[in-house]
């Protein structure tokens, strides 16, 4: 698993026009894996799952009031 791929491939989506475009295009995540492992980007399903796993925790820090 790399997390450091899969925010690479983040950050290139956000940026990059063109690669936007195939990624709106894909309707599984497989095929996601796919066109990121195409581009030069090492991500896996793992690499997925962890990052909602993440935004879930930061989003109740974000909200708790401890």
């Amino acid at each position: 698993m790399s997390r450091e791929g899969f925010s690479d491939f983040v950050r290139a989506l956000e940026r990059s026009p063109g690669l936007r475009r195939d990624f709106q295009n894909l309707a599984t995540l497989d095929a996601v894996i796919e066109l990121a492992r195409r581009t030069g980007f090492s991500v896996s399903a793992g690499d997925f799952q962890a990052d909602a796993h993440c935004s879930k925790i930061e989003n109740w820090f974000n909200k708790s009031r401890i």
